[in-house]
Parts: C-alpha cells; sequence; structure tokens
C-alpha cells in the first residue's frame, strides 16, 4: 500500500496526517511516524499497515483520554468505561487508565474527596453522597477515608429547616420536610433529632416574642 501524502501538523505535539492510495486517512503521533520510518511515497504491507492502523488508534485512545481528563474530574471506572465506548479494548482501557494514573491525570482518592465536598455542599446527606460515589465508580477503598470530611449533618439539616419549615408544629409541614430531607439523603433518624431541635428552638422563639 502506497503513502500518498504525509503531512505534519500545524501545531507541534498535534498529529500528523497519513493519507493512503486508497484515500483513506491515518492520524499519527510523531513517535509512531518514527518507528515506523514512514515518508511520502513509501509503501506498506499488509502486515505492516495492520500494525500501523493498531497504533494509530492506540495513539487515538491516548490523545482521547488526555480529553476527558483535561479540566475534569473522574475516576478510573468511569475512564474504562467511556474509552470502551470509544472501542477500546478492555485490556487498553485498564491499560490507559494505569498510565494516567502515573501521570497524575487520574487520582480516585482525590475524586472520591472533591465528590464528598461537592455534593456536601449543595446540602446532601451520607446516604446520597454514597449513591454519587457508587454511581460514579469511585472504588469503596477510598470512601471511608472521603466521607471522614463530612461535617456535623446537624447543622445541615438545621439550615435546611429554616429554609424549608415555617411551622414545626404543623404535622403537614413536618411530613413535607422531612420527606425531602431524607430524598436529600439524610437517615430517617437524623431528621428526627433535627425536626425535634427545631421544634424546641422554634417554641423558645415564640416564647420569647
Amino acid at each position: 500500500m502506497r503513502i500518498e501524502k504525509l503531512t505534519p501538523p500545524a501545531r507541534p505535539g498535534s498529529p500528523w496526517t497519513l493519507v493512503l492510495e486508497t484515500g483513506e486517512k491515518l492520524k499519527l503521533t510523531e513517535g509512531v511516524v518514527a518507528d515506523f520510518a514512514l515518508y511520502q511515497g513509501g509503501e506498506l504491507d499488509q502486515p505492516a499497515l495492520e500494525e500501523l492502523k493498531a497504533a494509530a488508534f492506540a495513539g487515538a485512545l491516548r490523545e482521547k483520554t488526555i480529553s476527558l481528563l483535561t479540566g475534569r474530574l473522574m475516576s478510573a471506572g468511569q475512564l474504562k468505561e467511556k474509552l470502551l465506548t470509544k472501542g477500546a479494548t478492555p485490556r487498553q482501557a485498564e491499560e490507559l487508565a494505569a498510565w494516567a494514573q502515573d501521570i497524575g491525570l487520574l487520582n480516585d482518592r482525590e475524586y472520591a474527596a472533591a465528590l464528598v465536598r461537592h455534593y456536601q455542599d449543595r446540602g446532601y446527606g451520607v446516604y446520597k453522597i454514597k449513591d454519587e460515589l457508587y454511581r460514579r465508580k469511585v472504588p469503596r477503598e477510598y470512601w471511608e477515608e472521603a466521607l471522614e470530611a463530612l461535617e456535623d449533618p446537624g447543622e445541615q439539616i438545621s439550615r435546611l429547616l429554616a429554609a424549608r419549615l415555617k411551622d414545626p408544629t404543623d404535622p403537614k409541614q413536618v411530613k413535607k420536610a422531612s420527606d425531602a430531607l431524607v430524598r436529600r439523603g439524610f437517615s430517617w433518624s437524623q431528621v428526627s433529632q433535627g425536626i425535634e431541635g427545631f421544634r424546641r428552638t422554634w417554641e423558645d422563639e415564640q416564647i420569647g416574642d
């Protein structure tokens, strides 16, 4: 197979473009171009062409890995799942995830801590946060350490109740507020304690008025 054209990138670090006599185009890293000693007008037999295509695809997956992780946090499990949808084999996905961890693009421990902070800041309780850790494929070995940083749920519940509950002696309001807090990931016992504390404070304020 003849190489009709081999064009260097306009920007350093971008892929080279190789055009075969059939019109098929391959995007290649500079390393692949050097490894295969490619040049315009050169010939590739079928085994060499198949090897070149495999190398081109591996390079494209690496570039996709960098693109996925640039400016965005995700778990190794999420990355592997996305790479599989791009045509990577399970082995390629594993190797790329390990490579991303080695160069610091991927860190499940840091991602777990960031998720916990994010969802607590949004007013969610531990059960909702655990659901997110599971959904985002964070390894369980990092859960406990990340969850230790959670603040006292009582303070969160008090703030949320202050925004939702006007009269803690009204059963309908109490049930509505309780259901909302449980949906946000707080336990029934945490919610019950929070409502009881909120009710006592509210009653004291009424007496003071």
